[in-house]
């Protein structure tokens, strides 16, 4: 597979934003986004132009026969409904008003734009954020507790541990082509690393896991990227 063709490139990225990209592949492709700046700014690209078709739209009611259609389906005994029901949709049924917004987009996107809304929370909370590292097996080797200052790391007793390697934990960011180091990762126990000032959920594009010689990579790049994961905002 040719990951220079820029039809490919674009075509990985947009299925990758919408989460039809799964498995194997998916984590092929944020290997691909860990080593190559092209890969990276189709799938910023991808995302930005989802985010600006969720903010642009607006609330439409459906169709009055569109509508009763609807409530038919939902429950036969709504075919009778009180013309007063029919015009106040958005008030009795929010969800399937919100649904009809994105009759114009795709059935993805539409979705994607409404579970970012439905998910919301009414007031600001201070999340908390974790990262799991598995291997091809599904298998967690790492758990990252991700705290205010500092990150909790527990490694897994299926890990493998080599006595002339280590594990060094990486940050993707967001439009930087450089992947930055978060420091070596425990092969047994735990281990706490320092917050670096650039580490944010909003500006991580993935962590990423790299075998590298005793003490860590020796030229401040990823030697041979092993695993990637998401940062989760829970």
């Amino acid at each position: 597979m040719n990951y220079e063709d820029p039809e490919l490139i674009n075509r990985l990225s947009a299925e990758y934003v919408l989460g039809t990209l799964r498995g194997r592949a998916r984590q092929r492709f944020q290997r691909l986004m860990l080593s190559s700046p092209r890969v990276r700014q189709a799938t910023w690209q991808w995302e930005h132009q989802l985010n600006q078709m969720g903010n642009s739209i607006t609330a439409v009611p459906p169709d009055p026969k569109v509508w009763q259609s609807i409530s038919q389906r939902i429950d036969p005994l709504q075919a009778g409904a009180s013309e007063a029901v029919k015009a106040e949709p958005v008030k009795l049924f929010p969800a399937l008003a919100r649904l009809w917004q994105g009759v114009a987009m795709t059935a993805v996107a539409a979705s994607l734009v409404l579970l970012v809304f439905l998910l919301q929370p009414s007031v600001p909370v201070e999340s908390e954020q974790v990262a799991l590292v598995q291997n091809e097996q599904q298998q967690v080797l790492w758990l990252i507790d991700v705290k205010e200052a500092q990150l909790n790391i527990k490694a897994s007793s299926v890990l493998t541990v080599y006595s002339d390697k280590d594990y060094e934990l990486w940050m993707v960011l967001k439009g930087q082509d450089n992947p930055v180091s978060l420091g070596l990762l425990p092969k047994t126990g735990s281990r706490i690393l320092v917050k670096k000032p650039q580490f944010s959920a909003d500006d991580i594009r993935l962590l990423a896991v790299s075998l590298e010689p005793l003490g860590g990579s020796p030229t401040g790049a990823p030697s041979q990227v092993l695993y990637t994961t998401p940062l989760i905002s829970l």
